[in-house]
């Protein structure tokens, strides 16, 4: 298994670099990963050593390296290889991630690791986002750790949101890989879509939603959907089972945003990952969808994201039905 971990060496964020290297740890003594540090390096950006460079220091790069393995000695991490340090000419974050994307694939990179520092609003406006557009533009699955996480290392529940849709069959078999390699339980989260309500309503009926072609009360639905959610929950428990991993399921009719739900049960389930598709649904949009954004920038925990272009592979060659 080979590891990039995406690190921004010289902001000054040595808190959230902390948290990417006890995951990393985790990670290493469980899979014996190979894991590159990678420093992305604009081509005007100024370097500013941390002691005086001698006047015929011109290269940059050089530089840069020397620095790097200065920072990396810090988090004793001796597993680590050379840290590499790629020299690019874009000055956006699309086209930074889309060279550290075309890197990850061309050396056969099986994971990203990269921190997000959470910001909001006009801040994030401002300063735009590496981590979101790297998810947008990597085939490759990304584990993030926003600033917020707590437990960056304890990995013994993983809770894997989702609508059971398109690609859902192949987004569980992974899930299910990261819980044998982790020795992790899986909590399934699936909340029930709010029906499309009728365009009439009449006081002396109850109110009433289309559904399946039909006009039907928001409690014959819930039941409907409950009953539906509950089948497929037993079949992937069962599925799990089978590769020896125990899974509970959640089937939530409550109509609440989806990043909220994932984030009561993210303190609820105890969960130490959380695994997201980032390309059905309603946790899709034109780039990402807005509950993958706020669970991203806020979670307590890391964040394991399947990207839209990581099922590609999926449309030429259709993986091999397994444990239905």
């Amino acid at each position: 298994m080979r590891i990039i971990w995406a690190m921004d060496a010289f902001e000054d964020n040595k808190e959230l670099n902390k948290k990417l290297a006890e995951t990393l740890a985790t990670v290493h003594e469980k899979t014996n990963a190979q894991i590159e540090p990678v420093y992305l390096l604009q081509e005007n950006e100024v370097i500013l050593p941390t002691y005086e460079a001698p006047t015929w220091v011109t290269d940059h790069s050089k530089t840069a390296e020397t620095l790097f393995n200065e920072i990396l000695e810090d988090y004793k991490m001796p597993f680590l290889q050379k840290p590499h340090v790629i020299p690019h000419a874009s000055q956006s974050h699309a086209g930074s991630a889309s060279v550290l994307s075309d890197y990850a694939e061309r050396t056969k990179t099986d994971l990203i690791l990269v921190g997000s520092h959470g910001r909001k609003g006009f801040q994030r406006f401002i300063l735009g986002s590496f981590a979101e557009s790297l998810l947008v533009q990597s085939k490759i699955p990304i584990f993030l750790i926003s600033s917020y996480c707590t437990q960056p290392s304890k990995i013994q529940n993983i809770l894997f949101p989702t609508e059971f849709g398109e690609h859902s069959k192949e987004s569980f078999r992974h899930v299910v890989k990261l819980a044998q390699l982790f020795q992790a339980s899986i909590t399934l989260l699936h909340a029930i879509p709010r029906p499309i309500e009728g365009v009439f309503e009449m006081h002396s009926v109850p109110r009433t939603f289309s559904y399946k072609g039909q006009m039907s009360t928001l409690e014959q639905i819930s039941e409907d959907q409950i009953a539906v959610g509950n089948a497929q929950g037993e079949r992937w428990k069962n599925w799990a089972k089978k590769d020896g991993v125990f899974l509970n399921y959640v089937i939530d009719p409550s109509f609440q945003p989806l990043d909220k739900l994932i984030h009561d049960c993210i303190v609820s389930e105890n969960i130490g990952l959380v695994v997201m598709e980032a390309q059905s649904g309603s946790i899709s949009a034109t780039l990402l969808g807005s509950t993958l954004r706020n669970v991203i920038r806020t979670a307590t925990c890391p964040v394991y994201v399947l990207p839209k272009h990581y099922y590609d592979l999926f449309e030429t060659q259709p993986p091999k039905e397994a444990h239905f």
